[in-house]
């Protein structure tokens, strides 16, 4: 059966079929998140019953957390965020009365990922009475450590860099930039940068943070969107490495 496409998809000329696919990795969050029609009885002081019982065994942890919103008339009201988190609290899932988000801060892979994505919007499909999701987006946040060494240098594409190489700029305190591409059921935020560390002499990071998203997504297609995400910014990490970076990522950790 073939695999449910969007336009959006092709925002991002492909280099390779796949994504080169290392062995260490420079990721320090990916968010996936899921958003639906409202539903205000979601933002209770209780979650719904299925939905603990579906998530106890991976996510034991409850926590409720308060989101004040204002309304057109200015008056506030306050909706809880019911937040649920693994056993060693690497991996959240947190559900609001429009949305659900699965998140870690210790990727290990994309299988992984896939599957902890799965299993929520499976147990999130019995409760937001819907067959759609309003809009579905996946976060990868690298963070692009080198060390010793600039990671300007030969560890970040020169085409993202080429102010910095330059040498025309002294002095720099900021360096950052954006990039939204779009398309009418879907799109890709690309956000880059140098982070560098304020009153502690240690080298800076490099920044690479891309959120592909999709609209309008069928619940049955929850799999064939994610793969299509996954892969978009999988490209864009690739294509924004420089060489150095391709050469320690394929290094097994501890060689």
């Amino acid at each position: 059966m073939p695999r449910t496409t969007w336009e959006a998809d092709s925002l991002v000329k492909r280099k390779s079929e796949q994504a080169a696919e290392y062995k260490q990795s420079f990721l320090r969050q990916a968010v996936c998140e899921f958003r639906f029609p409202t539903l205000m009885e979601l933002g209770g002081k209780h979650p719904p019953a299925v939905f603990v019982a579906a998530l106890r065994r991976d996510y034991p942890h409850l926590e409720i957390g308060d989101e004040v919103a204002l309304d057109l008339a200015g008056e506030s009201g306050c909706n809880n965020t019911h937040i649920f988190r693994s056993t060693e609290l690497s991996w959240t899932v947190s559900l609001k009365l429009n949305s659900f988000s699965i998140e870690t801060t210790k990727y290990t892979n994309h299988d992984e990922m896939r599957a902890r994505v799965l299993r929520v919007v499976e147990a999130a499909a019995k409760i937001i009475d819907a067959d759609f999701f309003t809009r579905v987006g996946l976060r990868y946040v690298n963070v692009i450590d080198s060390g010793a060494e600039d990671p300007v240098e030969g560890w970040v594409n020169s085409e993202l860099t080429g102010p910095l190489l330059s040498a025309r700029f002294q002095g720099i305190q900021d360096y950052a930039s954006r990039l939204q591409l779009a398309a009418p059921d879907g799109g890709c935020l690309i956000q880059h940068g140098l982070r560098l560390a304020e009153g502690i002499q240690v080298p800076p990071t490099y920044i690479v943070d891309v959120d592909a998203f999709r609209t309008g997504v069928a619940i049955a297609d929850t799999s064939d969107v994610f793969e299509a995400m996954h892969q978009q910014a999988s490209e864009v990490f690739d294509w924004a490495l420089g060489e150095s970076a391709r050469k320690y990522l394929s290094v097994n950790q501890g060689s």
